[in-house]
């Protein structure tokens, strides 16, 4: 771990309950994506998801009431939540014909925020936030795989072709973003 990133970090951030969820979810994202390259495993996947977006709902109320809001926490969350969603697209379009094009756009976003957060955190030990437009996308996304992973592939389909819009504004937002920062106008 680079001096900066463990210089921002406590120990003690380890044993927040909202970073323990968090930590959670990120090792949820293996048996999600085991039972989803299953030919019968789509009830536990489901399940494993059901537990991972319970964690979900509960880090951030419980960080903010408990006064625990930590470096590590606005670290790992998003990375929980890009391992998971990136996990499970890749996983149903090998078995459930989530279309690829997608899985690889969701891939190559995912890729440029980790990279772009990880330069501006090398300069400025910055954790970068999300965004509303990534917020939303994740949200209509995880609807949209909910979805094909139950085989409405018709309705998945539909409610794909509403998430690309704020997952384009995502990209551009992500883009300004970074490009603000490169040339110091960042607000």
């Amino acid at each position: 771990m680079p001096a900066k990133i463990r210089d921002s970090i406590t120990a003690e951030e380890f044993g927040y309950p909202s970073n323990v969820l968090s930590l959670i979810r990120l090792a949820l994202v293996g048996p999600t994506v085991y039972y989803l390259i299953r030919d019968e495993g789509t009830e536990k996947a489901l399940a494993v998801i059901v537990l991972g977006m319970a964690t979900d709902a509960l880090d951030g109320p419980l960080a903010r009431r408990r006064g625990e809001v930590s470096e590590l926490g606005k670290l790992i969350d998003p990375i929980a939540d890009k391992l998971t969603l990136d996990g499970v697209a890749i996983a149903l379009s090998m078995k459930r014909g989530f279309p690829w094009w997608v899985t690889n756009l969701l891939l190559a976003r995912d890729a440029a925020i980790l990279m772009g957060a990880t330069l501006i955190f090398r300069e400025t030990t910055e954790i970068t936030t999300s965004i509303y437009a990534g917020k939303l996308t994740t949200a209509m996304l995880t609807v949209v795989l909910l979805l094909y992973i139950l085989n409405a592939r018709r309705w998945g389909r539909l409610m794909l072709n509403a998430t690309l819009i704020p997952f384009a504004i995502s990209w551009v937002q992500y883009g300004i973003r970074y490009w603000q920062w490169l040339h110091g106008t960042e607000e």
